[in-house]
């Protein structure tokens, strides 16, 4: 295991398989759906209406037609000596339309809209904003399925260990039961083994358990039931290294800088409070009464404008600038505590590393201790007391060593999450 890119397979796969970040998908794509809303609105829109109305009484208007036309119309009969013209009744028009109908197509089209402008900068900006956020967690996820795998790797070393140390148990008592035969040792040796083959057995059996409780996270870290294969990687029986290069920004830092931005297009939109906004509609349908056809169109520009609204606008313009500073601040705090946690994972993987190193001398001398004492053992020069002490120090000192290699890849693994050296995709 050589570099963090090594983990990339197992990483893929929890990835692909944490709900939570599937939910966060959706979330992206929900903001993806909401700038592409923004991007439209300088489109045209275009709506169809129909309104009929049926009406009596109301308000009308009195038209003295009659008045005004009999008198005409008598002289012209009488120079015409005929009743061509008929006398006519003054006429009482209703304001309320009745029987009328009006149907057309409406078209409306922003021709200049500040608003507009900043809030597709705003969607975007919020989608970059979702876009970190998954990031985010996705290196927690990365850095969570690590922690997993490394400890379902030492718990099958583990176990190893203990069954390397079952051999070891197993050619003493082997041993021991021909020296018995032979007269060379008498049977309380034979049971002194026993007790401790029963004490590694007990061992073992909680080696076993923690094996299956790491597996089991593992698998629910990696999104995998019982029947599913855990990929396989190579490179725990050695100690990690310290990696010092292409440490990158976290996302929580980029965050706060998207945050900043937003703020900002909040401070120009109320930049903009007293310009104009200009738009077009266009009218095109029929009217007429009792359903006849009556054609037109009608387009009209609208222009509406901010001449005085209380210093609204400028009261939240300054509360945006606030929360512009207030968001710098928190950078300022957020990106000391992250160099912190880096130079305090560094200084822990670095510690680990060297606790972890100080165990392969100590590994080779117990073992040539046991190796010593179990062939005085097979001589008869030493006890059974001292081979079992000497086993027990060689199986508790690879366990130490395990243990030490354990906690440096947890804390490389620490280490990777707070340089953000892991790529994410």
């Amino acid at each position: 295991m050589a570099v963090a890119q090594d983990f990339l397979p197992i990483v893929n796969m929890a990835w692909e398989n944490n709900h939570e970040l599937k939910a966060k998908n959706f979330q992206l794509e929900s903001a993806t759906k909401s700038w592409l809303e923004a991007k439209a609105m300088y489109g045209p829109d275009v709506k169809f209406g129909i309104q009929y109305t049926l009406a009596a009484g109301g308000r009308s208007i009195a038209f003295p037609v009659g008045d005004l036309l009999n008198p005409v119309y008598s002289t012209l009969n009488q120079i015409t000596q005929n009743n061509s013209f008929p006398q006519i009744s003054n006429v009482n028009e209703q304001f309320l339309p009745n029987n009328f109908y009006d149907a057309r197509f409406r078209v409306t089209q922003a021709i200049y809209y500040p608003d507009l402008a900043i809030n597709k900068k705003l969607k975007m900006e919020m989608l970059e904003q979702k876009n970190l956020e998954i990031k985010a967690f996705k290196r927690l996820v990365s850095k969570q399925t690590m922690q997993a795998y490394i400890q379902y790797a030492m718990t099958q070393n583990a176990i190893d260990i203990y069954l390397s140390a079952d051999t070891l148990l197993n050619e003493a008592k082997r041993t021991t039961q021909s020296m018995i035969k032979n007269g060379k040792a008498l049977p309380t040796a034979m049971s002194r083994l026993e007790n401790q083959s029963a004490e590694l057995l007990s061992q073992k059996t909680e080696a076993l358990s923690n094996q299956k409780n790491a597996e089991n996270t593992l698998r629910f870290v990696l999104g995998i039931n019982e029947t599913g294969s855990i990929p396989s990687l190579d490179g725990f029986n050695r100690i990690p290294t310290l990696v010092l290069d292409n440490i990158a920004d976290r996302e929580e830092l980029l965050q706060l800088k998207q945050a900043t931005i937003m703020q900002s297009l909040a401070v120009q939109r109320e930049e903009k409070h007293y310009l104009p906004k200009i738009g077009a509609q266009l009218d095109a349908g029929s009217q007429d009464f009792d359903f006849g056809w009556e054609p037109y169109a009608l387009l009209g520009i609208n222009v509406d404008m901010n001449i005085y609204d209380s210093k609204k606008h400028h009261h939240r313009k300054q509360a945006a600038k606030a929360e512009i500073m207030a968001t710098e601040a928190m950078y300022l705090q957020a990106e000391n505590q992250i160099k912190l946690q880096q130079n305090v994972a560094k200084e822990n993987l670095n510690t680990a590393i060297k606790q972890a190193n100080i165990f392969e001398t100590r590994i080779k001398a117990t073992q040539k201790i046991y190796d010593e004492v179990f062939a005085k053992y097979k001589e008869g020069t030493a006890g059974y007391i001292e081979l079992v002490d000497a086993q027990t120090q060689y199986t508790q000192i690879k366990m130490q060593h395990l243990l030490a290699k354990n906690n440096a890849w947890i804390k490389w693994a620490e280490y990777i999450y707070a340089t953000a050296i892991f790529p994410i995709q």
